[in-house]
């Protein structure tokens, strides 16, 4: 490794590894398009040709600073990828978004049925292949997968049903931490760990690189909603759509607000929304603080791990991960960071 900062340097590892990934996903097309007409193969290419391989790239990463092979850790991150991938399909269609990383989301060119069974096919591959290198990969992505599903299941869906529950006291703000956890906390956390049984790592280790990819992954959930809820604006139109998306993230942050909510979610959009602006300085304010809390449970996970220059890189990755997000993610000053609140995690 160079004498440059672990920033420069993780960036240096991302940018050498991507490449390996962008092939090992180009080389299951062929797999996955066998018994398909050709005209369908465009929707494959276009959804396995896209992305960071951010996930991918922590495969590789905690492998190589367990002192593993990184070609025993290209095949586990590349299926991770394609599970990344079937994943956004699938979320795209549910949430009805019609762009996905500036180009149309599958389903608009595909049609729903077609997305959603093209998200299928990809899993099933995904696990298959897994299967074949080991039980115990085969088991992590089924239970990565199930567990993803669970999260997105639980999510809220329209306006009225978020409405009733909180009217009726029954939903539950905690709710929000949850859902993060199990949607994009369990993919970090099994990419993680699959670089650690691709590295032949003890229990202990797998379960400690398990857990700094989930809090990773909490932290690139929570800088990516903060964005979100930070192009809200008070003028907007469909109100009440746009508020139930962002209600749990508020909810969990800012209950406070909560009567203030409810007048939003209504059909009618009678709410007041002056109150809008203040609430987005204190969602930024504590959704900022809470990202940093969870990067820093993050490096605390692999105190442990061999003292190389693949762990430096990796005490680094978790802001720079953060970071690479198209948006960015807001700097909050040291003296402002709170400690980890156990009672909110």
């Amino acid at each position: 490794m160079s004498s440059r900062s672990p920033q420069k340097d993780f960036h240096k590892y991302w940018s050498s590894v991507k490449p390996q990934l962008d092939e090992g996903c180009r080389q299951w097309i062929p797999e996955l398009s066998r018994d398909l007409p050709l005209e369908q193969r465009e929707s494959l290419y276009q959804t396995l040709e896209a992305g960071k391989r951010i996930r991918g790239c922590l495969v590789c990463l905690i492998s190589e600073a367990l002192v593993g092979k990184i070609e025993d850790a290209i095949p586990r991150a590349v299926a991770i990828e394609c599970i990344q991938a079937a994943s956004l399909i699938h979320d795209d269609y549910v949430d009805q978004d019609r762009i996905r990383r500036y180009r149309a989301a599958t389903w608009t060119l595909e049609g729903s049925r077609r997305a959603v069974l093209l998200g299928d096919l990809i899993f099933a591959t995904a696990i298959q292949k897994l299967v074949e290198m080991s039980r115990e990969d085969g088991l992590l992505i089924t239970q990565a997968i199930a567990t993803m599903a669970k999260g997105a299941y639980q999510e809220p869906l329209t306006p009225s049903t978020l409405t009733h529950a909180i009217s009726q006291g029954t939903y539950r703000p905690e709710l929000y931490n949850h859902i993060i956890r199990l949607k994009t906390g369990a993919l970090f956390g099994t990419a993680s760990k699959l670089g650690a049984v691709a590295a032949h790592a003890s229990r202990e280790m797998m379960q400690h690189a398990f857990e700094f990819g989930a809090r990773l992954g909490e932290a690139y959930q929570l800088a990516d909603d903060l964005h979100e809820v930070m192009q809200l604006d008070e003028q907007a139109k469909d109100m009440p759509t746009k508020m139930a998306r962002l209600a749990p993230v508020l909810l969990y942050f800012c209950p406070e607000r909560n009567s203030q909510l409810l007048g939003l979610l209504g059909a009618a959009e009678k709410g007041d929304r002056k109150w809008i602006a203040h609430a987005l300085t204190d969602l930024k304010f504590r959704m900022t603080q809470e990202i940093h809390v969870r990067l820093d449970l993050a490096i605390k996970e692999i105190k442990d791990f061999p003292a190389n220059p693949y762990t430096r890189l990796l005490r680094a990755a978790p802001l720079e991960v953060v970071r690479m997000q198209e948006h960015g993610l807001p700097t909050t000053p040291d003296h402002v960071r709170a400690k980890p609140d156990s009672s909110r995690l």
